[in-house]
């Protein structure tokens, strides 16, 4: 399968001199039913040896108010266990842990200390590099603590923050009804795209775990490829890589898969994974 965009992966501005840390995250969300010993987090890797030091800042996002970043994490050996609870995030921002409630968003940014002193935050990396999901960037992260998926809370109308392409980055609002089956709602035309053969906007079904909130949304076809700028093909395809609708703040925050058939010969080609960012009006 091959790349349909002319996207190359840019490597840091040439001043930063290789200082720069990757994350793979492996607990993707802080579980509201084991808020005590739950974790987000993975493993943080330096690209080189350049790498003296890696530093974490967490802010918390309640109820639609942010506190002050303060220091969450450090370390000067890779690669390195980042695992990061809400009892530290609550010790950190002088909290009790009751505090911490379902939907709460926290925000981490990163700041690496290269062996010769620079510094590279967020501001100073390749905008393609901050955004490239595939890049594993360890500069601007964001977990949630998980709510249980209740579907009269989902339901109403959403403003799409980030589909990853340029042509949908323009805040389109769009519905989300219920779906015919149990916990299972449908998207009505996110993409603000309409089948070029029929005329009909592109719904998308989707599945979610009314216990974790975790989204399932199997292959089927999301957007015209030719709003992309790239003729000669089908309708292109999503799948979900991962990804969570928290009801409680009507947030949907997931990575999904692309897929597009060429029309003369059936060749296969995708954009690789794109973000999907929701917010509820």
């Amino acid at each position: 399968m091959t790349n349909c965009e002319d996207n190359e992966k840019f490597p840091l501005a040439e001043q930063q001199n290789g200082a720069f840390v990757l994350v793979d995250i492996e607990n993707p969300v802080i579980d509201v039913t084991a808020i005590e010993t739950s974790t987000y987090g993975g493993t943080l890797r330096a690209t080189s040896d350049l790498v003296a030091s890696h530093e974490f800042m967490v802010r918390r996002v309640s109820g639609g108010t942010a506190s002050e970043f303060v220091s969450i994490f450090m370390t000067d050996t890779f690669p390195a266990d980042f695992q990061i609870g809400a009892p530290e995030i609550a010790t950190a921002l002088g909290l009790d842990i009751t505090d911490i409630l379902p939907g709460d968003r926290f925000d981490f940014t990163g700041k690496t200390t290269s062996t010769d002193g620079t510094i590279v935050l967020q501001e100073n990396l390749q905008p393609d590099l901050l955004v490239e999901i595939g890049q594993r960037q360890a500069y601007s992260l964001q977990t949630f603590v998980s709510c249980p998926f209740v579907l009269e809370e989902a339901l109403g109308t959403y403003e799409l923050l980030d589909c990853g392409l340029t042509f949908c980055n323009g805040g389109n609002t769009f519905e989300i009804v219920a779906g015919e089956d149990p916990n299972t709602v449908i998207m009505q035309n996110p993409y603000n795209s309409f089948d070029p053969d029929t005329g009909e906007p592109f719904n998308i079904v989707m599945q979610v775990n009314p216990t974790s909130g975790e989204i399932i949304i199997e292959d089927q076809p999301a957007f015209d490829t030719a709003d992309t700028g790239n003729n000669g093909f089908n309708p292109t395809s999503i799948e979900t890589e991962s990804g969570f609708f928290f009801s409680c703040v009507g947030v949907i925050t997931t990575t999904v898969d692309t897929s597009i058939e060429r029309i003369s010969d059936g060749a296969r080609f995708t954009f690789g994974a794109r973000a999907f960012e929701a917010q509820k009006l």
